[in-house]
């Protein structure tokens, strides 16, 4: 069976998201038979510090992105809500307000209901510039698939 893609969603969580672009959505295929689960009222993003680490909570996901000498170690969580497995695809960027941009493409895979999917990845390097002190996170697409029966 034919696997949807979703429309991307772009949800840039700091003052300047409105810059910021969307992709099209691609289409792909799949033998496991998943669709695409009806849309849910757009979650209001919240940003907040912990120390060093800048948190954004954006409805079911959760990022964590801490500087570190070597780039930004991101860390995303995202807690199934809905009553079959779910796959998730999420493209995170990290900037600093002043030209570094990087970004990861994050699948996490059959994430069972009721449960949280966990990933992280060091985004960037020290060779794109000066790490960002404090980083802005952008969530350019969050796109969950959720299992037929």
């Amino acid at each position: 069976m034919g696997l949807l893609a979703a429309s991307v969603l772009a949800a840039g969580c700091t003052h300047d998201a409105a810059e910021r672009a969307t992709e099209p959505p691609r289409p792909a295929t799949s033998s496991v038979a998943q669709s695409i689960p009806p849309p849910r009222s757009s979650p209001v993003p919240s940003v907040h510090s912990e120390g060093r680490v800048r948190v954004l909570e954006y409805g079911d996901l959760v990022v964590r992105a801490t500087p570190e000498s070597g780039g930004v170690r991101t860390e995303i969580e995202v807690s199934n809500t809905y009553a079959r497995n779910a796959t998730y695809s999420i493209k995170i960027s990290i900037a600093d307000g002043k030209g570094w941009t990087a970004y990861n493409q994050f699948w996490l895979q059959d994430v069972p209901s009721g449960e949280t999917g966990r990933d992280e990845a060091v985004i960037g390097s020290e060779d794109m510039g000066p790490v960002p002190r404090i980083p802005k996170i952008y969530v350019d697409e969050f796109t969950p698939l959720v299992d037929h029966e």
